[in-house]
């Protein structure tokens, strides 16, 4: 009696403990095919069944992105029973071939498990004003900035808007500029509903009579909206004429190009000198002086410089109450060899 009794006490719970939950699933992949982005969330069931001889527990499920998410069952699952783990995935923005993976942990075997979905978004389809991303009323523009980068001082440039009419009510359209280095045009003046246009510009840069940074804009205006269309460019001079050969050139040479001030008064007018000396053959001429701070202002002695001669250029300045500033001033010169000089000013109040 006691043989048998000792025979329990051994045999029952290794029977216990030997249990073991299992989870076979029908199919650990799923292909979605080709889903559209506008279609709303795609949705797969991953059947599984409890192969194990113990209750199964779905411990945790996480997706590897946020645009996946799973849904499932935290109670147990009896041996022999099924159950379900719920993927969807949300094509919105996400066109393209996409692949997904879930893992599944569990208390059975496997303890871990990989679920993976795929397929392929269809891109929606392109609005019809998806390129006219600006908006002066229902007119819709490419673009309200133009940019003629880099243009010769005696060259024009020309360059173009794409226009359409998003509203119901037909559009009179007129541009003008009050630049004369601008001529605007639109083609045609009056949009029907959904149609399109081109606003044409021609920038003279003769005409402008200015050099470097330059900006100007043009006022577009419609039956129910008044807008701008900025423009911006870097004016500069044509050297073509010396064929490469800069020896009758004029030469700009700046007797410092940097100078630090130190101890100056808080809120106090300072003034600094220096000079430009033209070292080359023919008349060195400062075409536009620019500087980078409106506290700032630049006194040229003379803009027209002999061969050997210089010039005096003064500076003068409100220091204000910043420790350290640095103020930059910038020439535009007919120098071909260096026709944009910039000089810098450090100035530094005292302790």
């Amino acid at each position: 009696m006691k043989k048998i009794v000792f025979l329990l006490l051994v045999v029952i719970p290794f029977m216990v403990f030997g249990q073991k939950s299992q989870i076979k699933f029908e199919a650990t992949s799923h292909s979605f095919g080709t889903i559209s982005e506008t279609g709303g969330k795609a949705v797969h069931d991953f059947l599984f069944k409890n192969t194990g001889d113990a209750p199964l527990i779905i411990t945790n499920v996480r997706a590897g992105c946020g645009c996946t998410t799973p849904e499932w069952s935290r109670e147990p699952i009896a041996p022999g029973a099924t159950g379900n783990i719920k993927v969807s995935f949300d094509p919105t923005g996400r066109p393209g071939a996409f692949i997904k993976s879930v893992t599944v942990n569990t208390n059975g075997n496997p303890s871990v498990v990989t679920l993976t979905i795929r397929g392929n978004v269809s891109r929606k389809p392109a609005s019809p004003y998806a390129s006219y991303k600006f908006s002066i009323g229902t007119l819709k523009l490419t673009t309200l900035h133009l940019n003629l980068n880099a243009i010769k001082n005696d060259k024009q440039t020309e360059k173009t808007i794409d226009i359409i009419n998003s509203g119901t009510e037909p559009l009179n359209i007129t541009a003008t500029s009050t630049s004369p280095a601008i001529t605007v045009n639109v083609e045609p003046k009056t949009l029907g509903k959904g149609e399109k246009g081109k606003i044409q510009v021609i920038y003279d840069a003769q005409k402008k009579n200015d050099w470097g940074f330059v900006s100007d804009k043009i006022e577009i205006k419609t039956q129910n909206a008044v807008g701008n269309i900025m423009i911006v460019g870097n004016i500069q001079e044509d050297f073509s004429a010396y064929n490469g050969d800069f020896s009758d050139a004029p030469v700009a040479v700046f007797s410092e190009m940097e100078s630090i001030l130190e101890n100056l008064a808080p809120n106090s007018t300072v003034t600094h000198e220096f000079y430009i000396q033209n070292t080359g053959k023919s008349d060195l001429i400062i075409r536009k002086t620019r500087t980078s701070d409106n506290q700032v202002s630049v006194n040229v002695a003379k803009t027209s410089i002999k061969p050997g001669k210089k010039t005096k250029v003064v500076i003068t300045f409100k220091t204000g109450q910043i420790s350290k500033a640095t103020k930059i001033i910038q020439f535009t010169l007919n120098d071909p060899r260096n026709s944009i000089a910039t000089y810098k000013i450090v100035s530094i109040l005292k302790k």
